[in-house]
């Protein structure tokens, strides 16, 4: 999903009738925005096979941490490198 498809959907929800937040954006459910990030780290054709929501949820956490770990800074990798060749 791109930046521009969820600046539609906070749209959408604005024109249905939810409180004014001024110059900022209306906030999200917690469900929708899990929701949609699952769709952008993950794909259209993800699915679970979980019977609720919450275990669904845990699952694509886990899939996303999976997919995508996070990275070494550069400095943490010199240090390693460094550290190693005094040893």
């Amino acid at each position: 999903m791109k930046a521009e498809e969820f600046i539609k959907i906070v749209e959408d929800m604005d024109e249905k009738g939810s409180e004014y937040y001024g110059i900022f954006p209306s906030p999200t459910d917690a469900q929708l925005g899990l929701d949609i990030l699952i769709k952008h780290f993950l794909g259209d054709d993800w699915y679970s096979i979980s019977t609720n929501t919450m275990q669904g949820n845990t699952e694509a956490i886990y899939d996303i941490l999976k997919k995508y770990p996070k990275r070494k800074s550069i400095r943490e990798i010199l240090k390693n490198l460094f550290t190693r060749r005094t040893k």
